[in-house]
């Protein structure tokens, strides 16, 4: 008898091969997963042992690794404009980048600049005159006539410079675009506002202190305007303010284009906000403070060592009031730099270098004195102002 066999038909071999796609899928599908998983393992640690190991890092040396020569003019003063230096005087500004290269200069003639800048311009007026020229950073120079005495002002990325002004009856806090149009125009009397003292401006809002004196009571505000859509609804354009008693804020600035700093005689204030901006921290000192400085992400207040351990004592706080280190130290300073998550102390002859947390990376001379110190993009290198020279420096 014959063995009659019995073949698949096609239906079950359809079955069979999308069964065997599938799994094949799954299995591709899963395989991927895997090397992904591992992949992004991979770089969490590598990215952990690195974070480890720069934090843990402690330089020994300071390395030139560029200098360019200048000519030393004593009347000169210098800011630190992250990755170049701003020079200026009565006679002129220039802005120099770590390459030694002139980046832009302008000529004046004024008795006692005041230097403001923000990431994209910098503003240069002279107190008590009426002009303020604005230079962009290609080295665009726009000439802003105030036509009242200038006491102080503030320039914005966005090219709008807020001016406290004064004349023989009242002050005046007025706003400006780079053409020298008047956009704003607030008066300020000390029945109503009180004296404006300081005010920093970015995007479509502008922050004001205010002294006020109620019955021979001292008193400080930090008044919020608007000068966007949110403002067209509130009265005076103020959508937010805040008072304290018995202090004076004479700082005010935007530590970026929503955090504003103020720093009063007895506290530390940080306000967060694009449109309505709102307190976030109030930080009463225990301490006279002798100093503030600041950065892009850091405040530090140095204040003398209660403990009577050290001289010296700074806390550093994030621009959330929070406190993240203390460091405590016995070398007298000529001043401090903030930037890239670090805090360099320095004088003519020495320097102490160390992280947001307080911790100590360098301690030691320098082999030359230093006039000034600027930040660069890079956390290692810095800039140094000689006697003769502008130095590109390295920590190892």
């Amino acid at each position: 008898m014959a063995t009659i066999s019995r073949f698949p038909g096609r239906e079950e071999d359809s079955d069979r091969d999308n069964m065997n796609f599938s799994q094949k899928l799954h299995l591709h599908k899963l395989r991927n997963l895997v090397v992904v998983l591992v992949c992004v393992s991979v770089i969490v640690v590598l990215a952990t042992v690195l974070l480890v190991y720069y934090k843990n890092q402690l330089y020994t040396k300071i390395t030139v690794t560029n200098s360019i020569e200048r000519v030393s003019i004593e009347t000169n003063s210098y800011v630190n404009n992250y990755g170049s230096i701003i020079v200026y005087s009565k006679d002129g500004v220039s802005c120099i980048n770590e390459k030694g290269s002139v980046i832009w200069n302008m000529t004046y003639e004024m008795q006692n600049p005041i230097l403001k800048r923000s990431s994209e311009y910098v503003g240069v007026g002279d107190y008590d005159g009426h002009k303020i020229y604005v230079v962009d950073s290609v080295g665009t120079v726009y000439e802003i006539d105030t036509t009242l005495p200038l006491r102080d002002f503030s320039v914005s990325k966005e090219g709008l410079v807020a001016a406290i002004l004064e004349d023989s009856a009242n002050s005046w806090v007025n706003v400006y675009n780079v053409k020298g149009e008047k956009i704003v125009e607030i008066k300020a009397t000390m029945s109503k506002t009180g004296y404006p003292l300081c005010v920093a401006i970015s995007g479509e809002v502008m922050a004001v202190s205010y002294l006020h004196v109620d019955s021979d009571v001292m008193k400080s505000g930090v008044t919020f305007y608007n000068f966007g859509g949110v403002g067209e609804n509130v009265t005076d354009r103020i959508v937010s303010s805040y008072e304290y008693p018995d202090a004076v804020v004479p700082t005010l600035d935007f530590m970026d284009s929503d955090t504003l700093m103020a720093l009063a005689d007895n506290r530390l204030m940080f306000y967060e906000g694009s449109k309505i901006p709102k307190s976030t921290a109030d930080i009463l000192f225990a301490e006279s403070v002798l100093g503030v400085y600041y950065g892009k992400t850091h405040v530090c207040l140095v204040s003398y060592d209660s403990s009577g351990e050290d001289k010296y004592k700074m806390d550093i706080y994030d621009t959330k009031g929070r406190k993240t280190g203390s460091y405590r130290y016995n070398m007298d300073f000529k001043d401090i730099v903030v930037g890239n998550g670090q805090v360099l102390i320095y004088n003519e002859n020495e320097c102490i270098m160390v992280d947001a947390d307080g911790t100590e990376k360098y301690n030691n001379k320098f082999e030359s004195p230093v006039l000034f110190v600027a930040t660069t993009e890079s956390a290692k290198r810095y800039l140094f102002v000689r006697q003769a020279s502008i130095d590109v420096v390295k920590f190892e």
